[in-house]
């Protein structure tokens, strides 16, 4: 019948028994006979779940935890239990939202809040893509002040809202995590992914599973909590920035635009007199001075309405509409006050902030440069202007086709901090000052390349003494200067610069060429090509054929694509190995060499140039079948290079190969006829014929080229000789034709090879 009191507790007292002795099969007996005699004790349920969860009974631990819960439905313990067996189970997204549920109640009962924060990562383990348990924890951390982690969790809502193709509702989550961090490099790197695959997310692209709440609804009204925690990017916090520096002069413009009498900002387009447009931009000046953001843009929009047009109203609108993350509306405003120099610099970082917020990362950097470019002119002296100029223009080249975002990145991250901070007006006027004195005699370096070294001024004024110090040939306490400045920023490669350039002055050019190669490694590997090909090039200065920093001054001009300079160093590279009897390196750079000729705008000299070196390389290492193809090469791009025949006719005949070599021949003989050099090729065919006095068709050959040019007497003697030969190798055909030939020309001695020719047709062949 059950209800037995009495029976129930020594049931239970003999089940904890069991459990302490981690008996779980005596345990669950126990258990089983207290709830014959109370079904629905929560206590008994909870001990079966945890008995049959010991010997491995998931599904039926399951049933009776959810039984108890049924009881007890604020027992944020149980939920738990029930989310353990689940994940024991394989019910992951089960499990989720059983811890889910379990840090809620931890809440409701305003019991402790790091079980609930337990209870949400729980939930995340057992299932990535629980999106409750994200918001959950992204509205703890921002309440605790725990940015990088409230970010990360914007960041995992992010990828999740993309792996349900809710494209647009991952870049909210983006833009969410902004208001908590508007400088976090990560949310930058996302945002600009997003970008790029936005053209091309489509609902196919989307994993399996029901759509996600945007992220609004999943962590309520939380985007004032958000600025709060954030300090948002007005007020304060823009005072000192080009941005807020604008803002105020923009401001002190518009006032005074209001008290002159001859100059009004009304465009003329909108009707509107001077009394209301004064009116209008007083009202949006009062509401921007005193932080009514929307009454503000309200008045602006209005003014502009009525015809203004004065850059004031867009910068200072623009700058309403990004503090209200408004980003594509701020853009807008940002570029209708660019142009203006009163206004370029604000608009211009402004500008570069919205369009990075909004994830277009090439776009931003362009005209954060910019902002840059405006500040280092002008703190730079007259004569370093334009050296400056040029610098920045190859930087925003070399930032905005490098294919390496993280370089590109991390120079916006520090650029912004810089411009950030208070007093950047000031540290920026000291670090030109100071790159001024370290770079007077060298190439320039600008603001934008210190931007990230650590104590940046004290490492300036110490690589000023270390200058001063070498100039006097204090060599020692230059280095010495050197050296306490690499302690306080040891990545910084100008320090790696002077010391290399003390050695030189030393004259241990050995351990400067090595330093300055390294200095020249660490550019490249920033992507500051500049200042790589500065430090490749100085070091092949001292020490023109060392082979290995001509390597990666190649490797630089190629990576640059500057192909035509890269050409020369490999010819370069090829010449200084042959020099040094390295053939098989020589001919492997000239190879590299041919290779990058059908890429630049180098002609067909340069490709027969090189094919020569390569040729002449494999012929000194009798690799003759491998020159013969390379002059052949040759002899199609460049028919009358006479340098090329001659050296295929003899390798030819060192291949014992004289049909090809006489075929050649002709060439020779044809091109000299036709640029009237046959002198030339004349004392070519006798010394070809000194080394093979009996080959019939070379003798041939060279008696007809005489015999063209008029040349009786030399044709004369290699006839006859010709003649002896055929009739010595029983060609007496040919022979006979000789000889008449030789009749033909008349010599003195006519008659004898009348008689011979007459004697041999007599004799027929024989």
């Amino acid at each position: 019948m059950g209800g037995n009191r009495k029976a129930f507790e020594g049931a239970m007292q003999g089940a904890a028994n069991c459990a302490w002795e981690r008996d779980w099969a005596g345990a669950a007996e126990a258990y089983q006979r207290a709830l014959s005699e109370f079904p629905k004790d929560v206590n008994a349920l909870s001990g079966m779940g945890l008995a049959l969860s010991g010997i491995g009974e998931w599904e039926a631990a399951l049933e009776a935890y959810r039984q108890a819960s049924e009881l007890s439905p604020d027992d944020p313990v149980l939920l738990e239990r029930m989310g353990q067996v689940r994940e024991q189970l394989g019910r992951g997204q089960e499990a989720a939202l059983s811890y889910v549920a379990s840090a809620q109640c931890y809440l409701e009962s305003q019991q402790a809040t790091d079980l609930a924060v337990k209870r949400w990562q729980d939930a995340i383990a057992a299932w990535p893509e629980c999106p409750d348990a994200h918001a959950c924890l992204l509205t703890h951390y921002q309440e605790q002040g725990q940015t990088n982690k409230a970010v990360g969790e914007c960041l995992a809502l992010s990828r999740l809202y993309e792996s349900r193709g809710q494209h647009g509702d991952a870049v909210l989550a983006c833009e969410y995590a902004l208001l908590i961090d508007p400088h976090h490099p990560d949310v930058h790197v996302r945002m600009a992914g997003l970008q790029r695959e936005d053209k091309e997310a489509t609902e196919s692209e989307a994993t399996e599973g029901e759509p996600i709440p945007a992220i609004a609804e999943l962590v309520g009204p939380a985007r004032q909590v958000a600025q709060a925690t954030a300090g948002g990017t007005g007020g304060e916090g823009r005072r000192d920035s080009p941005v807020g520096l604008t803002h105020a002069q923009a401001l002190a413009s518009l006032a005074e635009s209001l008290f002159d009498e001859e100059s009004t900002p009304n465009g003329g387009n909108g009707g509107a007199s001077k009394a209301e447009m004064d009116a209008l931009i007083g009202r949006a000046i009062d509401r921007d001075t005193r932080g009514r953001a929307e009454e503000a843009i309200e008045a602006y929009q209005s003014a502009i309405q009525a015809g203004a047009e004065h850059p004031a109203l867009h910068f200072n609108l623009g700058l309403l509409y990004q503090e209200g993350l408004r980003f594509d509306e701020a853009i807008a405003e940002y570029r209708s006050a660019i142009g203006d120099p009163e206004y370029e610099l604000g608009a211009r970082f402004g500008l570069g902030e919205c369009l990075r917020a909004r994830g277009r990362l090439e776009e931003s950097l362009e005209h954060f440069i910019e902002a840059l470019r405006i500040i280092d002119l002008g703190t730079a002296s007259d004569e370093r202007a334009a050296e400056l100029d040029q610098l920045y223009n190859r930087l925003a080249t070399s930032l905005l086709s490098s294919a390496d975002r993280d370089a590109a990145l991390e120079f916006t991250n520090s650029l912004v901090t810089f411009l950030s901070v208070n007093g950047w007006q000031q540290k920026a006027c000291q670090a030109r000052s100071r790159l001024e004195e370290l770079t007077h005699d060298g190439p320039a370096l600008s603001i934008a390349e210190m931007l990230a070294i650590s104590d940046s001024e004290l490492v300036l004024e110490s690589l000023s003494r270390a200058q001063e110090y070498s100039k006097q040939q204090l060599f020692y306490a230059g280095l010495e200067e050197c050296h306490f400045a690499l302690g306080r920023s040891p990545a910084c490669l100008p320090i790696h610069r002077q010391i290399a350039e003390i050695k030189v002055q030393m004259g241990k050019l050995d351990q400067a060429v090595d330093s300055l190669v390294a200095i020249g490694d660490s550019y490249r590997i920033r992507g500051d090509l500049r200042q790589a090909a500065a430090m490749y090039e100085r070091a092949l200065g001292l020490t023109p054929m060392n082979t290995r920093v001509r390597s990666r001054v190649i490797e630089l001009l190629k990576a640059a694509g500057d192909t035509d300079g890269a050409l020369r160093h490999y010819i370069g590279l090829a010449d200084a190995h042959y020099q040094q009897a390295r053939m098989d390196e020589a001919r492997d750079a000239y190879e590299e060499a041919l290779n990058l000729t059908r890429r630049t705008s180098a002609g067909t000299d340069w490709e027969v140039r090189i094919l020569h070196k390569m040729g002449d390389i494999d012929t000194q290492r009798v690799d003759w079948k491998k020159a013969v193809d390379v002059y052949r090469q040759i002899r199609r791009i460049a028919p009358q290079d006479d340098k090329a025949c001659l050296a295929l006719i003899d390798l030819c005949y060192r291949l014992n190969r004289p049909e090809l070599a006489v075929t050649e021949v002709d060439s020779l003989i044809k091109m000299a006829q036709e640029a009237g050099k046959m002198e030339d090729v004349f004392s070519t065919l006798e010394r070809f014929l000194e080394q093979r006095p009996t080959d019939i068709a070379l003798r041939t050959r060279t008696a007809q080229a005489y015999l063209d040019s008029g040349k009786k007497d030399q044709a004369l003697e290699h006839l006859d000789r010709l003649g002896d030969l055929q009739l010595e190798a029983g060609r007496y055909e040919d022979a006979k034709a000789t000889i008449r030939a030789i009749v033909m020309l008349k010599p003195p001695n006519v008659e004898s090879y009348q008689q011979l020719l007459a004697q041999l047709e007599e004799n027929g062949s024989g």
